[in-house]
């Protein structure tokens, strides 16, 4: 698989070609992809759902391993080898949160996501880690509403952090109930990106406006307490 890098800057927003460079791209995925669920299946089930944790790195990453298989066809037109599938971005860029220690407890007031505890856990006190959680659920969930991923939009449930549970979103049914514009975007996307007729272009334009419309919300949900960076990176 290889991928355009100069997508994946401008759709997590506009990161630099350098910061990619940040952890070794040789073998072009992000840390822990190999071993992280390719599949429903290697996810917990408990009757007849499946159980996701997204506050643990490698079934977060997992979502995106799914979502980029699952999306595969509808960018072959463009390129081979699943090149031009703008959704790279999205894990690429969490790959870097991981590898750059951001996903872990900034307050140092438990070992989440540090390398002398538990490092694959992801931090709900972690400012890029909470906003990050709707660019991996809400596209994920948006898919499966989609019709896109093969499963019932009643059978995924994703577990909650250990507090702050309100802030948050756990499968299709709260996620359009609390984020109903971000679903409603992100549907769109797929219904372009199934669609015959879409231009890369079109793609472009509904994935641009799915991932920064709702950000003004978001931003505002968890500006409060959160270790933030200076800048705005998305």
């Amino acid at each position: 698989m290889t991928f355009n890098l100069s997508w994946a800057c401008v759709l997590v927003g506009c990161i630099s070609a350098s910061l990619a460079g940040a952890y070794n791209l040789s073998d072009e995925f992000p840390p822990l992809w190999k071993e992280s669920p390719g599949q429903f299946s290697d996810y917990s089930v408990e009757n007849g759902k499946y159980i996701i944790n997204p506050w643990n790195y490698s079934e977060r990453i997992g979502m995106y391993k799914i979502l980029l298989a699952q999306t595969a066809r509808y960018f072959e037109k463009f390129a081979p080898e699943d090149e031009q599938n703008i959704l790279w971005g999205l894990p690429i860029h969490h790959g870097w949160q991981y590898h750059s220690g951001r996903l872990a407890d900034p307050t140092l007031r438990t070992d989440c996501g540090h390398d002398s505890g538990d490092p694959l856990c992801i931090s709900v006190d972690s400012w890029w880690a909470d906003l990050n959680y709707y660019l991996s659920t809400i596209p994920f969930l948006a898919a499966i509403d989609s019709g896109l991923m093969g499963v019932s939009a009643d059978n995924v449930i994703l577990l909650p952090p250990s507090k702050d549970q309100t802030n948050f979103c756990y499968n299709v049914s709260s996620c359009h109930s609390s984020f109903p514009e971000a679903m409603k975007m992100w549907n769109k996307f797929y219904k372009c990106a199934m669609s015959p007729s879409s231009s890369f272009d079109d793609l472009l334009k509904y994935m641009w406006d799915a991932m920064f419309h709702p950000w003004s919300l978001l931003v505002r949900i968890f500006r409060v307490g959160k270790n933030k960076p200076n800048v705005i990176l998305l």
